[in-house]
């Protein structure tokens, strides 16, 4: 009667923990799994409407030497007009997500680095009433350079290759 007993609270507590860690288990993979999906459709939003650029810093010299604050040979509009002009654009060619963490204010963060050559971080926090999925802002014009992330004049609506994101399933920080 003894060892019926002894059996039978091993077998609960076995049915228990297997239980507790299944709905565990269930849902760290959920949660893996929208974690997936917000970095896929980031991806698609960055592949679609960003592309990179560079310049050429010998240029920019020049430029800003012709320019001198306004005092040079150069107008103002001059000055952007050929800034622009020796801007060297480039697409980008892979997405690689290195982490997720809460801000404080409760903002999901994500980091991810684009072409090996600018890192960046973007906040989640809004959801859009339309379409029910994350609002993503990014800018306009980013970077420290030599490498800038410029909004493209008119997005492209193409699903990115998957073998350009490397994703991130290490959960959030």
């Amino acid at each position: 009667m003894k060892n019926k007993r002894i059996i039978l609270i091993i077998a609960l507590s076995m049915v228990a923990i297997v239980g507790i860690g299944g709905t565990w288990y269930m849902k760290r993979e959920k949660d893996l799994a929208e974690l997936h999906d917000i970095q896929t459709d980031l991806a698609n939003y960055l592949y679609n409407n960003y592309r990179l650029y560079t310049r050429d810093e010998e240029k920019v010299a020049i430029i800003y030497q012709e320019f001198d604050k306004g005092k040079g040979t150069i107008t103002e509009q001059e000055y952007f007009d050929k800034l622009d002009n020796i801007k060297e654009y480039s697409d980008i060619e892979k997405i690689e997500f290195t982490g997720f963490f809460v801000g404080p204010m409760k903002t999901l963060k994500v980091n991810y680095t684009i072409n090996n050559v600018i890192e960046k971080e973007t906040s989640l926090d809004t959801i859009s009433a339309e379409t029910n999925k994350l609002l993503y802002s990014v800018g306009t014009h980013d970077g420290d350079g030599p490498v800038y992330l410029e909004k493209k004049d008119s997005p492209t609506n193409l699903d990115i290759p998957k073998n350009l994101v490397i994703y991130y399933d290490g959960g959030i920080d």
